[in-house]
């Protein structure tokens, strides 16, 4: 996480950063400002994921600060001072938290745990409006055949034929709703790449679904089992992944 620190009391900002290396193990700071005008400057420099915020500055107010940035911030903010009255006001201007001097360290590491969380939240979010995104762009094209090399023979499939691809060795079993299974040699990364956008779904590292023949997912048992029974193992780094998936194709 990337942080700058705008007080214009160095001793402050010292005090801030010494709790922050203290007790938080990621606590990166990449520039400290006194004025508004260097903050400005640090910010547009750094791309920062936080400010950490005084409002009295040298030469205006915190607040100027943020008037200076289109809204919505792209960083996150908590604001660290010794006026209490101005917490409306910092809420307003979409700060996550309103510290006051001199700062309780629990509270500090409380503060910045809520960003680490925002942060979490939103990359995730992100990735997965990527991942909607491109089924959604593919979607007319989502069925459109593609062409697997088996031994010496071309086979022309559409994805809606195949339920699932299992990894064995340098080969790969495509097995088809009919009950045919499809030998091919080439990786599952390779198939997963030409599949992912058209409702395929990677639940381990040698298993490949096509989503819309997923029947039950038993998170606890880390199972997915197929329409026709099949159980397909889900790693657990790939558990929240699938969930998630799952209860988006669900509401498509």
């Amino acid at each position: 996480m990337r942080i700058i620190v705008v007080d214009d009391e160095k001793l402050a900002r010292d005090a801030i950063i010494k709790i922050g290396n203290q007790r938080i193990a990621d606590f990166e700071v990449v520039a400290q400002a006194g004025s508004i005008h260097e903050a400005q400057q640090a910010i547009l420099q750094h791309q920062p994921d936080l400010l950490l915020l005084d409002i009295q500055l040298l030469d205006g107010s915190g607040f100027d600060l943020l008037a200076l940035f289109p809204s919505p911030l792209k960083f996150k903010v908590i604001f660290i001072t010794a006026y209490e009255e101005y917490a409306i006001k910092a809420f307003k201007a979409s700060a996550l938290d309103y510290l006051l001097k001199p700062i309780d360290a629990d509270e500090f590491v409380k503060s910045i745990n809520k960003v680490k969380y925002q942060l979490n939240l939103e990359t995730f979010n992100k990735s997965f409006q990527t991942f909607i995104h491109l089924y959604h762009a593919n979607i007319g094209e989502q069925n459109q055949p593609i062409i697997i090399h088996s031994h010496s023979s071309l086979i022309r499939l559409l994805p809606s034929e195949i339920s699932r691809i299992e990894e064995e060795g340098n080969y790969a079993n495509i097995f088809l709703l009919s009950g045919e299974v499809v030998k091919v040699t080439r990786t599952l990364n390779s198939l997963e790449e030409e599949l992912k956008s058209r409702g395929f779904l990677r639940t381990h590292k040698s298993h490949l679904v096509n989503i819309q023949y997923i029947k039950t997912f038993q998170s606890k048992e880390l199972n997915i089992v197929m329409v026709d029974g099949i159980k397909v193992p889900v790693s657990f780094r790939k558990r929240s992944q699938v969930f998630m998936s799952i209860t988006q194709w669900c509401k498509m």
